[in-house]
């Protein structure tokens, strides 16, 4: 009778303990959101890139809808402050991160351009004549896969924070006997298809030359050579019109 007794309150305290675990209110989950600035980036292809965010639980699953463009992607888990991308080709995919201790989900927009050269117009000397030349624009250099050399007018719009591209086309730079060289720019605007031709003398740090010869295949061996012997810390770029007696300085874009 005393074994059945005893069986009987076991098994009322085994219940018991188990109805107040149950009971037990469980730990809040403190973990902050994964947050990104933006929900769309442009980057560039061929260079990688670390897109900053802030919170996050620690713990992710990356998923890409079109991996193929976003070639090697992952998250930083030792600094947990930047998601990492190296695309791999042209194209756009969205990337969804699913944030595992904060149980949230982000979803970015990545669209991956051509690897470009971008030069930001500082100050404009003399008679301009170039309408797509304005203080502020960012002139982009465009290396595609052909070589065919476009080029792009972007300014940005502060009254609704986008970017616009006022102008596009192609541009080449030819040298002289002398080692006098000249870029030539053939542009329209985006809603007209005529062409106007406009031709600078390059000058400023060799730096950016040997940036050019590199990245658009030039061949140009001197400048190359030279430009090693004189490290700046901001690459200048001076196109100046001889006929009309203007000078534009730009910096090259980090």
């Amino acid at each position: 009778m005393n074994k059945i007794f005893n069986l009987a309150m076991l098994l009322i305290c085994i219940l018991i303990t188990a109805c107040s675990s149950d009971n037990e209110p469980k730990e809040p989950n403190t973990a902050t959101p994964i947050q990104f600035e933006k929900r769309e980036y442009t980057v560039m292809f061929g260079k990688g890139v670390a897109i900053p965010f802030t919170g996050g639980g620690g713990v992710y699953e990356l998923t890409a809808s079109n991996p193929d463009v976003l070639g090697k992607f992952c998250i930083d888990i030792e600094t947990n402050n930047h998601l990492y991308i190296q695309p791999s080709k042209i194209g756009e995919s969205y990337l969804t991160i699913k944030d595992i201790k904060a149980d949230a989900t982000v979803t970015l927009h990545i669209i991956v351009e051509d690897f470009y050269l971008a030069f930001v117009i500082d100050e404009i000397e003399g008679n301009n004549k170039n309408i797509f030349f304005v203080e502020g624009a960012t002139i982009k250099y465009i290396r595609n896969e052909d070589n065919t050399k476009p080029v792009k007018i972007e300014v940005s719009r502060p009254e609704t924070f986008q970017i616009e591209t006022i102008a596009e086309g192609v541009f080449d730079i030819t040298q002289s006997d002398t080692y006098i060289f000249t870029m030539k720019f053939t542009l329209h605007h985006k809603s007209d298809e005529e062409h106007v031709l406009y031709e600078y003398t390059m000058g400023g740090d060799g730096m950016y030359m040997s940036l050019f010869n590199s990245i658009f295949n030039f061949g140009w061996k001197e400048i190359v050579a030279s430009s090693k012997s004189q490290p700046v810390k901001v690459v200048e770029m001076i196109l100046t019109d001889k006929n009309n007696d203007c000078k534009i300085r730009c910096h090259l874009a980090s």
